[in-house]
């Protein structure tokens, strides 16, 4: 059993109108998420008092390599895979994995229909 597996997880649900995304994340990011939504509590909207612009959540999702490195590190912990695992999965060094996860090292179309075909999910995520 790899070592992502024995990670404890908290499950964070994100609303937009009737679109609803659920998230299992380690736990200490799920208490990273939860401290930093405090201080978030009452900025939004009138009539609702909770709400936070995702962009100001996460900004760097406004940077489109930081994104896809968003999606591939959320990805592999979907699948509860280490760094090795999943780099063995592609073809690719732990180190590469990492550079992509850090937003270091770009996806390309080959790289990610290969992460596609690997893990079953469309390719276009990560362009």
């Amino acid at each position: 059993m790899s070592a992502a597996a024995k990670t404890p997880l908290t499950k964070i649900e994100i609303s937009e109108g009737k679109r609803r995304k659920l998230y299992l994340v380690p736990r200490e990011a799920g208490q990273a998420v939860s401290t930093l939504l405090e201080g978030f509590r009452g900025r939004g909207e009138e009539g609702q008092s909770d709400w936070i612009d995702s962009l100001a959540l996460y900004p760097d999702l406004k940077d489109p390599v930081k994104r896809a490195a968003t999606v591939f590190h959320g990805i592999r912990l979907r699948h509860g895979l280490t760094q090795k695992e999943m780099g063995k999965k592609l073809g690719l060094h732990q180190t590469d994995v990492s550079k992509i996860e850090k937003g270091e090292r770009p996806i390309g179309r080959n790289l990610a229909m290969r992460i596609g075909k690997a893990l079953g999910i469309d390719y276009r995520r990560f362009l």
